[in-house]
């Protein structure tokens, strides 16, 4: 497949560190028509409740990418040979205007979608793989329920009305219930990985187990070990689409210390790559990587891990596209 259009341009910069930061240097797109696949920043964390930081992940996560190069050592996918790919900027963010920007990013989304682009979005805090499922189903890519792998250190189910939220219905710490509850994800096709720390009650996270969610907190990580979660995220999510989503904070904080709710005891960055590259073959419609935080973490250390985890998304999502629309792997 001819490709010269998305392929980073080592020549025009043989220098990493010069000319503007994209992600992994690919050409600044004014739109997602033509692409495959739109690399995007989300910068919004207006629906944080603790630590705000996250509005400036994107900036920061682009930066490090600048490290990142053109073909994965581990699987040889050559995510560039495969699609068109692109860097098609921000989503309107208006931070003193939050009901009309939650609204402004789920049409982002959408357009991107009906532009016939997936999208791997650079965030920004977690209320966003919500905002990205109601965009998907607005632009016509989610007609039904689908698959969902959730890495985090919290299942993000709590109610609105509790005392932190005050009525505030779409933030980082619900989006997990909304998208159940809207039919946007099937829970008896999704799984929650990485969960831990304390919770408000035994019962925080009983909506999710209810549902039929398969949550499998850190603890029992530990017990199978890493080929075994592997089996156990494709058995569950088996069957069709499926939307993938990390939150920074599923990592210990010794390796993503730039985040607003650092949790410890989170999986190392060796597992999360393993993990990822575990998910070969699977229909992917999205992804993202959020809560990146860079005000407590200025080493970048956190923004370069989640730039080399959106790269391994980018592989997965790369030959997902190539497959469906029948490309030479």
């Amino acid at each position: 497949m001819s490709n010269g259009y998305n392929r980073p341009d080592i020549s025009a910069y043989r220098m990493r560190f010069s000319q503007i930061a994209t992600m992994m240097r690919l050409p600044l797109a004014a739109t997602a028509e033509g692409l495959d696949i739109a690399f995007f920043g989300v910068p919004f964390d207006a629906g944080t409740y603790i630590r705000p930081g996250a509005r400036l992940g994107p900036a920061q996560i682009r930066e490090m990418s600048r490290f990142l190069r053109n073909s994965n050592p581990a699987t040889l996918v050559q995510p560039f040979e495969l699609c068109q790919v692109a860097d098609i900027g921000d989503a309107p963010v208006n931070t003193m205007n939050t009901e009309r920007t939650l609204q402004e990013i789920t049409d982002f989304f959408a357009e991107v979608a009906r532009q016939g682009a997936l999208p791997l979005a650079l965030g920004g805090d977690h209320t966003i793989p919500y905002l990205a499922l109601e965009g998907l189903r607005a632009g016509g890519v989610l007609k039904q329920s689908v698959g969902f792998i959730q890495f985090d250190a919290d299942a993000d189910v709590l109610t609105s009305e509790s005392d932190v939220f005050d009525g505030l219905e779409v933030n980082h710490g619900t989006f997990a219930r909304l998208a159940i509850e809207r039919g946007l994800v099937d829970p008896k096709r999704s799984i929650q990985l990485g969960l831990r720390g304390s919770q408000y009650s035994p019962d925080a996270n009983r909506f999710a187990a209810d549902a039929g969610v398969r949550m499998i907190y850190q603890h029992e990580f530990d017990e199978m070990g890493l080929a075994a979660a592997i089996k156990e995220i494709k058995r569950v999510t088996a069957g069709g689409p499926v939307y993938l989503t990390v939150d920074v904070d599923g990592l210990d904080p010794s390796i993503c210390p730039g985040t607003g709710y650092p949790e410890p005891g989170g999986f190392t960055m060796r597992e999360m790559q393993a993990m990822l590259r575990g998910l070969r073959g699977m229909e992917i419609i999205g992804g993202d990587v959020c809560e990146v935080a860079p005000p407590y973490d200025p080493s970048g250390l956190t923004a370069l891990n989640a730039a080399h985890l959106l790269f391994e998304m980018l592989c997965l999502a790369a030959e997902s596209v190539a497959a469906r629309k029948g490309r030479q792997r």
